[in-house]
């Protein structure tokens, strides 16, 4: 690494709390086993991350690309050749900061580009997402209250935040609730285990509406599953992580809409997923 860079990093990151990590930058790929006659999915992600320490707070910046690759392994009849491919841009501002001893506040605001981009960039490719939480830290646990409304999750829908966080020593933790339920152990110094609860998905315009049974018309696709898996990373070294997902998704649904109503559905079934990260965590050696 560039030894300017890297000091450059430090100087902003060293100041921004206490985290136990903070993920600099990430890349990974994810996809579904396919299964015949049913739809599967890949998906490839970039995520930046950096903070910014205030007077009262912590600041952070993020900017995420993730595209979406679709395999009609189907008998569909329609033409889905407009569809195979979405694309998601998400610049991310959000602020954390201790309202007293017990209670903290974190919030953030996430404008969003999705969409296959076959006429450029629109206004309907535009979303708005953003969370609100308060956490109330006590000796055993925190507690965390709050919603969020997030496309990644594959719905336009906000999502109730509860859950409780524990550390219950230096190997093992846990947080339980919702939207995401995971248990945390540390093997030893380099590898780790995390096994985990939670939604997926995402939601995306259709530039140049689709055309269904010559009457309908389709304007947005929901792609929305429920994955249940365990996360395996290994340190490289005291920054770069690489990590395995491997687990199984249920409940999919992808389906074709108009005015937020569905107009056609794809045939999906339960499968199983594998995934790949690289992560750099420049904040790895500096915990409390």
């Amino acid at each position: 690494m560039n030894l300017r860079l890297g000091v450059f990093l430090l100087m902003i990151v060293s100041t921004a709390g206490k985290a136990q990590n903070f993920e600099i930058f990430s890349a990974g790929l994810n996809s579904t086993f396919n299964n015949s006659n049913s739809v599967g999915l890949k998906n490839a992600t970039i995520n930046i991350n950096l903070p910014l320490k205030l007077k009262k707070g912590v600041l952070t910046n993020s900017v995420l690309f993730s595209q979406y690759f679709l395999d009609y392994n189907t008998d569909e009849t329609m033409n889905t050749s407009s569809i195979e491919s979405f694309k998601t841009l998400k610049y991310t501002l959000g602020y954390f900061t201790k309202i007293n001893d017990t209670w903290g506040f974190k919030t953030n605001i996430s404008p969003t580009i999705s969409s296959n981009f076959e006429s450029g960039i629109i206004m309907e490719d535009v979303f708005l997402n953003g969370s609100l939480a308060f956490i109330r830290s006590g000796k055993k646990g925190s507690l965390h209250l709050g919603l969020v409304y997030n496309t990644g999750f594959g719905t336009k829908k906000p999502m109730p935040i509860i859950s409780y966080s524990r550390k219950v020593n230096s190997v093992f933790s846990y947080m339980l609730g919702m939207p995401i339920t995971k248990i945390e152990y540390s093997i030893n110094s380099t590898n780790n285990a995390t096994f985990y609860l939670k939604p997926k998905g995402f939601y995306s315009n259709i530039s140049d509406n689709l055309v269904i049974n010559t009457t309908d018309k389709a304007e947005k696709v929901k792609y929305k599953t429920i994955q249940t898996g365990v996360n395996y990373s290994h340190s490289i070294d005291e920054f770069w992580k690489l990590s395995l997902d491997a687990g199984y998704q249920f409940s999919t649904k992808y389906e074709l809409l108009n005015n937020n109503e569905s107009v056609y559905e794809f045939k999906t079934k339960n499968s199983f997923f594998v995934g790949l990260n690289l992560k750099y965590d420049l904040l790895k050696n500096k915990q409390n």
